[in-house]
This record gives C-alpha cells, structure tokens and sequence, in this order.
C-alpha cells in the first residue's frame, strides 16, 4: 500500500510526506505504510510462554482502562496463549525469586528468540518488539494471581456496567532515565547494581538488584545479534556505499548501549534500542512511553559531530527521519484490527522541545529546528511532539510552530506556559529545584524524567453519575441497584446547599469505590508482574531495592481524570437555578422529566437547556459552582494512595468516555437525555441535539472570531500572539492556531479597539473570551501561587470540508479558552 493511500482518499493529502525527502527515508515510510504486503517483517505481538500449563501471558489489568476489550478478556488470553512460542527455561530457574524469573525469561527471550531483521537502506536498526511475556509464576503463584485477577475483573466490570468509571494498572505512560544510559550505557549502570549489591543483604532488595543486573547484561545480547545481522548482510552486499553502511552499523551495535556512544549517530541508535526494550519488558505497545526533553540531551552530540565535520545537517535530519519511522511500528501491535493497518493515533511516544532552564532562559537549540523539520517533513503519527513554550519562548518559534500546525495533523501539541505546569507540579509534591526540567508523557501528562512513575490514566471517573444517583437516593435510574449511599429524598430537600451535599457525598462514594478497584489491580501488578529492566531505567529503584511497579520511583502518582465534568456542573446549575432560586420547577417536575428521559417533557428539557446558566459561558453563578466541584473531588482524591505508596492526584483527559458513558447515564438536569454525548474533558458542554462543534450560550463578543475562522490572517493582540492561518493546499488541511499570553501573568481585559478589519475583530474577540475564562480560574484557584495546574490537551479533528482547528492557552490556573470546540482539555494538580 502506498503511503498515500494509507489513510483512505479523503484524507490522503494529510499524510504525504514531503516531497524533498531523501529515496532512502522515502523508501523506508512507504514500507511502512505497506503492512499487508510486507509479510516478511512486521512487528504484530509475539507471545512467549515458559511452557507450562498455568502460564499467563497477558494480564486484563494492564488494559482495563480500554472498556470496549473486556467482553473479549478471555478471548484474548486463550488467544495469545495458544499462539505463543515455548521458551525453554532449565529446571533451576523455578527456584529463583520472581523478579530473578521475570529477567532471566526477558533475557532468554531477547538473546534466542525476538526477531532480528534490518530493512534495506536503513540507518537504525530494531523494529520488533512487540511483545507479550510469559508471568514466569509458579503453579501456586498463579493460583493467586488469577483468584485475584478474576476478583479485580468482577469489580472493573460492574463500575463500568454502572457508569461509574474504570480503571487498570496501565503500562507505559512514563519518561526513563535516558539521559543516563547515553552517559554511562548499560554497562555504567550494571557497575552501579553491583556496587549495591556488595552490601545487600539477602531479602527482596537483593532479589531486586540481581534481576535488574540479569536485564543490563541481556541488552548486548540483543544488539551484538543485530551486529551480526549487519555484517552477514555486508558481505553479501554489492553497493560498496550500503556495505559501508551496514559496517559501521555493526560497529555501533557491538558498542551501543552497553558503552556509553561517541557520536550523534551512535547516540540515536542506543536511544532506540533503549526505548524499544522498555515496549519489550512491558509487553506494551508503547503507549505513553515517551523520550523527555530530547533537543536538550541530545543537543550536544549533535553539536560535537557539527564541529568537527563528521556530520552534516543533511546526514542528521537523514539519521532522525531514519529514527523516526521506527516508532510507528508499534502500530502493527493491532495491524489486522480495523482498517488503516491498525493506525489510530492513540499510542503516544512523545517528545518535548525547547521550553525554559532552571533560571527562566529559553532552551531552543539547533537541534531543536532540526526537529521540527523532521515532523513538518515525516508527517507521520509517531513520536508525537510536545514544544514548551513560556514567557521567553522566542517569537520566530511560536510562528514556526503554528504554520507547521496548519499544515500537518494537529502536531505538535503546544504546552502554554511552562511557568504554570511548573507551578502545579510543585503544588502536588515535587522539588521546586527540579520541576523545570519537566515533560509530558501520554497525551499532555506533565511529570519529571527519569525518576517519576505517574499513572496518569490509571483511573477515569464519570462526575455526572453522582448527579444522578443524589437525584435517584444513591440508585441507577436504569436497574434501580443501590451503588451509592441513601442521600434521602430530593424533594425534601429545602435548598441547594442540601441537593450539593447530597452530590458531594455520592461523588465521593463513587470515587472511592473507583479507587478501591484500582488499589487491587496497583498491588497484583507490584506482586506478581516485576518489570525489573524498566526498573533500571527509573531513579530510585536501585537506592530503594523496589520494583517500579512496587513503588519504587523517587517519585509515584496515579492520576484520577474526570469525565464529564460540564454536565454535572451544568446539571448542579439548572438545580440551584431553576428549581430552588427561581422556583421555575419543582423537583418532583424534575425527577419526574429525568426519570422519563424528558419524554413527554419538552417544555421542561428547553427550559432546562437555555434558561439555566452554563459552565464556559463566562456566568459567575455556573463558574462558582465548577471551582467548587473541581476542588471537592480533586482534594478528595489527594488524600489517597494505592498500597505501593502512590498518591492519587485528580485531572480531566475523557478520551472517548464521554461518549460510551453516555448511554450509561440518566438524563441529566441540564437537558441531556440519556445516551446524548457528555461533555468532554474540561470542555464546556456541546448544544444538544448538534454535531456542531459550537456552544451553548457563547457571548455575542465571540461571534466575529467565528466569522472570520476561515480567512487567512496573522495578527498580533498587545502582548499576546495570536496567529490564525490556512493551507495553502486543500480546505481539508486548514487549522487554527491560536496562541496567547499576557506579560508578568496578569490578566487584564482587552480593551474595546477601533480594529476596522476582520481579522484584528476576531483576534480580539478570542483574547478577550480567553481572558474571560481566566477570570474564572483567577476566582476559583486564588491568588498566586496558584492552587491548580491546568493543562491543555489538543487533539487531531480531521474533517472533510471543514477547517481543522486548534487553540491553546494557559493562564494563572486555567489552561484554554472555553470558546474553543473540537479540542480536548487536561487538568491536573
């Protein structure tokens, strides 16, 4: 398949590369994009099994957060079961501790039996590690692991079957310590074991430290085996230009990782291999799994290699491009699932570029150019890029960066500001000496590198359904089950504060029930499921002698993200508004519309929806209201930690649960009937009954802005950047991006202009609705330092004839706007 047609017809022109790429990079991506030619190398899971008949090679905990998989958990388990290649183990290895078992398994696998294969022409070389590993459990270990397994799966599955939620103990989702082993390789870190081990006492440290000893001196075994691969195909090479190639390809191989590497290329190459064993050791695709701030850690090979002339700036971008492809083969994990060889954007190895020093200076480098080059001509999903971007971040790089977003898929994310992200991560516990060197995994999940475990999409929890349960006496509307605690009858309630009181204590039911689930999937990942390679890559497990997956990180987060958040804030309003103010309803009127499904009720339903006030619409009563259950549940899930020692921490990314709770909640006191979308992430909610991307109750001061959307147009708001432009290729490819950001972080409203163009009419507009919003975030968090971190997520929309369109903005305690459509919110703490 070419890769022109890799993504349908209508969506084509969106993933050509360009046309300047060199034969070699172009040959390679095209091979890509041909999964269901290419036969002889593709990277679809390979399961590997110890042989013996209780052996488990997958784990539904790991993917609880994917709802749609669990009617086919066991499908899943026979399936790979049955499919997997019997790895022979000697008969000592079953005396062995189990994090001993889970490296010297992981070291068999990838010194006997992982594929080894170099594609024609390329430069880096590794692409199949999709995997799933066998437990390595005893018979009696494995007893236990599946009595407790079934247990969890029970639990998860009633809470989603409730609408409650889910959760899981989720792989990935990290940032390891690369940066290290490009200093000192493997073999500096297995030195390090050593020296703890040395005075270790016996116990589980000990056991901890031989295993992850066990899985640094596996590394050279993979990468001497791709060496020879390289020289076998150099002897039969007939191109003196390749065999050079594939030489000196052997020669970094026999190097890199275990040594420390010289050179940008060798620096690439150990990057990769790496990386890939981190996917390996998982048995996970790579979701989350990202790189940190490489333009900073990778700058100075490239800079050594520049001035001494063994590179040109050519021959890297050449080597990154060569690099980049690679990523994307996690993508054959699912290849023959759906249509477009598996592609769906939802893998997320990120890197992140430029941003600020520990004294505010900007970082951007040269490499950091070079980069954008790279995404701007690869135009391929993998590695998705992050920029930081802050109150120094130089003009000429925001205008990059923003012609480059109206041109490709929605990428790079833009994080605005560092200085916010940095103040909220100090608030959740982290050094403040150490917080400017974060990045973000996942989607936009800030955390630090090489030392902070966050599960940042471990547990997902549907705020509306504690709207129904205090209208319902802690009851499914639906199947009637009692789910949450009897909160009386709200038609005796005598005012609002009585109906809140009423949500709180059902939110906080729910939420504890969510967190209990996950606590159960946290401790059977850390007993039975060691990932001690990985552990070598995380600071703290070796001073600590713990797993990462036990809790020993330096740093250990898991991250609730709440779903729906504007249709319980709304809900709350119409309550507050129109039943206990105003008194335009009773609340057996309203029980009586929501447990109808507003059948028969449609008088009810539109007073509902336009006479209530709305969250994002700039209404102080519906902004109160939103500050006040966002700090509820988020303080609430603060004070709580799994059994490994990891603090629950609250955020908003609804992925797509915002649709598939639908159906699962009740109607909704602001007017939406069950089924009907909630609303998503931090978002304000959607008109009820649209597709279209606009909301309820926008002030008439935005309209110009949308007017005007689809113009071509770049215009600068006093200290704010806002830059709106199109492509110059097909309607299908225009975005909008919108950036801005006010000096010494005040917020001061714009003021009216005589601006006698569209287009300085609709940049003030924007700015003012953003600055609209940040009011609200200014009353709800307080003054400075602000309580909350909030982040933006912006995803790809890509829409026939329609603008594809993209906003971001981070002010003191909010990041967005709320006028904004099609683009998802992150919030954390």
């Amino acid at each position: 398949m070419a890769a022109n047609d890799a993504c349908g017809a209508g969506t084509a022109t969106l993933w050509n590369a360009s046309e300047t790429l060199p034969p070699r990079v172009k040959k390679l991506r095209d091979e890509y994009f041909s999964f269901y030619e290419r036969e002889r190398f593709r990277n679809q899971v390979m399961p590997f099994t110890s042989g013996k008949s209780w052996d488990a090679v997958w784990s539904a905990h790991n993917w609880g957060v994917a709802p749609e998989l669990m009617p086919f958990y066991a499908a899943v388990e026979d399936c790979l079961a049955a499919c997997a290649r019997e790895v022979k183990m000697p008969a000592p290895f079953w005396r062995l501790p189990l994090p001993v078992r889970r490296a010297e398994f992981f070291k068999t696998v990838i010194a006997r039996h992982l594929p080894v294969q170099i594609l024609d022409g390329e430069l880096i070389v590794g692409a199949q590690f999709n995997t799933a590993l066998s437990k390595t459990l005893t018979r009696e270990e494995a007893r236990k692991h599946a009595r407790l397994e079934n247990k969890w799966i029970k639990m998860v599955r009633q809470l989603n079957d409730w609408g409650i939620g889910n959760c899981g103990a989720t792989p990935g989702h990290l940032i390891c310590n690369y940066p290290r082993i490009l200093e000192t390789g493997f073999k500096g870190a297995a030195d390090e074991i050593r020296e703890e081990l040395a005075s270790a006492r016996r116990g589980a440290r000990r056991d901890q430290l031989e295993a992850m000893l066990v899985c640094c001196e596996a590394v050279p075994l993979l990468t001497n085996r791709y060496a020879d691969e390289a020289e076998r195909l150099a002897e039969a090479e007939a191109s003196p230009e390749r065999r050079a190639e594939l030489r000196d390809i052997a020669a970094i191989c026999r190097k890199t990782p275990w040594e420390p590497p010289a050179s940008f290329h060798e620096a690439l190459q150990a990057l990769w291999f790496t990386h890939m064993l981190v996917m390996a050791a998982e048995s996970y695709p790579g979701p989350g799994v990202s790189f940190g701030r490489i333009d900073q850690y990778m700058f100075p090979f490239y800079e050594s290699d520049i001035r001494s002339g063994a590179l040109t700036r050519d021959r890297a971008k050449e080597l990154l491009s060569c690099w980049w492809i690679k990523h994307n083969y996690a993508y054959d994990y699912q290849g023959f699932v759906g249509a477009n060889q598996g592609i769906n954007s939802g893998f997320g190895q990120l890197i992140t570029l430029s941003g600020c020093g520990p004294d505010g200076e900007d970082l951007t480098n040269d490499l950091t150019w070079l980069f954008l080059d790279v995404i701007e001509d690869m135009n391929m999903l993998e590695p998705k890029p992050n920029v930081r971007l802050h109150q120094n971040t130089p003009p000429e790089l925001m205008r990059r960066v923003c012609e480059m977003v109206s041109r490709a898929q929605g990428a790079p994310f833009l994080l605005n500001f560092d200085e916010n992200s940095m103040r909220g991560l100090v608030w959740q516990g982290l050094p403040e000496d150490m917080v400017w060197d974060y990045a973000p995994v996942g989607c936009l999940e800030n955390t630090l590198q090489g030392n902070d475990r966050s599960g940042t999409v471990d547990v997902n929890l549907n705020i509306a359904k504690a709207v129904e349960l205090a209208l319902n006496r802690g009851r499914d509307m639906a199947t009637g089950k009692s789910i949450g605690p009897d909160t009386g009858d709200p038609a005796d309630f005598q005012d609002y504060e009585a109906f809140h009181a009423a949500f709180e204590k059902q939110l906080q039911a729910i939420a504890d029930k969510l967190l209990d689930c996950n606590d159960r999937a946290d401790l059977i990942r850390a007993t039975y499921e060691p990932t001690p390679y990985v552990s070598v890559l995380m600071d703290g497990c070796m001073q600590s002698g713990k797993d990462i997956t036990a809790g020993g990180a330096e740093f250990n987060f898991m991250t609730v993200e709440g779903i729906a958040f504007a249709t319980a804030v709304d809900s709350l309003a119409a309550v507050k508004t129109l039943v206990f103010d105003e008194q335009r309803l009773s609340m057996d009127q309203l029980l009586d519309a929501v447990r109808d499904n507003f059948e028969g009720h449609e008088r009810t339903r539109i007073m509902l929806m336009n006479r209530a006030p709305k969250y994002g619409t700039d209404n102080d009563e519906a902004d109160a209201i939103a500050a006040r259950v966002n700090r509820f549940w988020c303080e609430h899930v603060f004070t709580r930690e799994t059994p490994t020692g990891k603090r629950y921490r609250g955020g908003y990314l609804s992925w797509n649960y915002w649709i598939s709770y639908a159906p699962l909640t009740a109607a909704t006191p602001d007017g939406r009937p069950r089924g009907a979308f909630q609303a998503c992430s931090q978002r304000c909610v959607r008109p009820s009954g649209s597709m279209r991307p606009l909301l309820r109750g926008w002030s008439t001061r935005c309209r110009p802005f949308w007017m005007a959307w689809n113009r071509r147009m770049v215009a600068m708001v006093d200290s704010s950047m806002v830059v709106v432009s199109s492509s110059q290729a097909k309607p299908s490819s225009r975005s909008l991006c919108l950036t801005a950001r006010t000096s010494a972080g005040r917020l001061a409203p714009p003021r009216p202009t005589e601006a006698s163009s569209t287009s300085e009419r609709a940049a003030a507009a924007a700015r003012s609705s953003i600055i609209s919003v940040a009011r609200f975030a200014r009353r709800s968090c307080g003054s400075p330092p602000a309580r909350w971190r909030w982040r933006v997520r912006t995803r790809r929309r890509i829409r026939r004839r329609r603008v594809q369109f993209a906003v971001f903005g981070l002010f003191t305690g909010f990041a967005g706007t709320a006028v904004a459509a099609q683009e998802s919110y992150q919030f954390s703490y």
